[in-house]
């Protein structure tokens, strides 16, 4: 793949420094916490409780990001990724701990009681009563399905993308469960409000976990030159509709557009909103060095990584804003 500043080796590598998961994931984390804080999420009468309920959720998000980022990597370069296999059989299975965790601290705050003081009848009470609570089982159901359907892939090459495909799927239904059946269920515009909450995950889904499986595989020049001009397809797409999906969603729960700036939940959306908008355009720049053959596109692309992880973080304190 040609480069500007000899970005490839001849053993195939690039020079480009390995992306930081870990600090993508911590940048997520912070901006829920941070952002809880700013809007009363996290409130001086049940820290504890709600401090586990955003990082709970956030943890959730990050593991839905990393799941579909490993079966967009199967999908973006067939046969060229066996680690992603590894990645996803590891994922799956911590997103479901996550989830039931979420679950019993989703039960306290219902019930009013302390974490310590939890128990079963709270979190069933939790489970069977608020729409939030079926979405949550439905969520917990589908991350465990995905575990199996992880389990059953060999970690090798050449296995085909049906079940990553199938895995890619499930992923966006455990995502988008629990958004989907929370305010915005409740909403006297939830049959437009609904499907769209359902779309705006799965693009967002394909945006994020797509750039990070390319970030990851790019220490592979021949990966990197198979999966980056799919995917930069695909992330084009996903913008659009990650934009109008969001402008639809937001009718559930703001009125009019003067409530960005007046109440908490607009707040955040509007934060949300700047943040994606700056990610857009920087996968501009991305798209337009790719065309032009120039490099290294992945620093463009690694900063892109940082804001959508930032975006991601805002958006999981919104099942709890007022």
């Amino acid at each position: 793949m040609p480069g500007d500043g000899g970005a490839g080796t001849p053993g195939g590598r690039v020079r480009e420094p390995t992306p930081a998961v870990a600090g993508w994931g911590a940048v997520l984390l912070g901006a829920a916490v941070v952002v809880a804080v700013v809007t009363g999420g996290i409130g001086p009468d049940g820290v504890a409780a709600d401090l586990a309920q955003t990082l709970a959720r956030a943890a959730a998000d990050l593991l839905a990001v990393v799941a579909a980022g490993a079966a967009l990597a199967v999908l973006l370069a067939p046969g060229r990724t066996p680690g992603a296999d590894r990645v996803l059989s590891a994922a799956a299975p911590l997103w479901s701990a996550v989830l039931v965790a979420e679950t019993f601290v989703r039960g306290a705050l219902v019930s009013g009681r302390r974490l310590a003081e939890v128990r079963v009848p709270d979190v069933l009470a939790f489970l069977t009563g608020p729409r939030a609570g079926a979405g949550q089982l439905v969520a917990v159901a589908a991350a465990l399905a995905l575990a199996g359907v992880a389990g059953s892939r060999p970690a090798r090459p050449g296995t085909g993308p049906g079940p990553a495909a199938l895995a890619l799927v499930l992923v966006v239904v455990a995502a988008a469960a629990p958004a989907a059946t929370g305010h915005t269920a409740a909403s006297t515009v939830a049959w437009l409000a609904v499907p769209a909450v359902v779309v705006h995950v799965a693009a967002a889904l394909l945006w994020l976990g797509g750039l990070g499986a390319v970030l990851v595989t790019a220490r592979d020049a021949d990966v990197l030159a198979v999966a980056l001009p799919r995917f930069s397809r695909l992330a084009l797409g996903a913008v659009v509709a990650l934009g109008v999906s969001g402008a639809l969603a937001a009718t559930a729960r703001l009125s009019a557009p003067v409530e960005l700036v007046t109440t908490a939940y607009g707040a955040v959306v509007a934060t949300k909103v700047v943040l994606l908008a700056v990610a857009a355009a920087l996968g501009g720049v991305t798209r337009s060095r790719l065309r032009a053959g120039r490099l290294p596109v992945l620093v463009w692309a690694a900063v892109e990584v940082l804001v959508l992880a930032g975006a991601t973080g805002v958006a999981a304190t919104l099942t709890h804003t007022a």
